[in-house]
């Protein structure tokens, strides 16, 4: 299927390329985008589709029924682990070794959709 690059498009990923560090909700991505506004419709029917494109990460928020995306950058999301803190919801990649370390010593393979929470260190401050 073709991808259409359109104004809406680009401003979504423009936004979450800038702040890539962070997971969003789709209200909070709306409010982010206020200069450039984007109707709701549009931000889910683009995050759906960056979704499959792998560019963007979907889990989870918390305990909730509601999801938080973050922009994956230019590599692909697989075969390594995240840790979010629970506080701010910073999402961070851990490198690809840590993966092959645990599977390597236990031959525990792990879903490369795996997240870890806890406390970032400027949180935990």
């Amino acid at each position: 299927m073709k991808t259409y690059h359109t104004h809406q498009r680009k401003s979504l990923l423009d936004f979450l390329k800038t702040n890539s560090e962070k997971a969003f909700t789709i209200e909070e991505i709306i409010e982010g985008l206020s200069g450039d506004p984007i109707s709701q419709s549009t931000v889910y029917r683009l995050m759906t589709k960056l979704v499959e494109e792998n560019l963007v990460h979907r889990t989870v928020k918390g305990n909730s029924r509601s999801f938080v995306y973050q922009y994956i950058s230019d590599e692909k999301c697989e075969n390594h682990l995240h840790i979010k803190c629970t506080d701010c919801g910073k999402v961070y990649h851990l490198d690809s070794g840590v993966t092959s370390i645990i599977q390597n010593n236990t031959g525990f393979e792990i879903d490369s959709h795996t997240l870890l929470l806890g406390k970032c260190g400027e949180c935990k401050e």
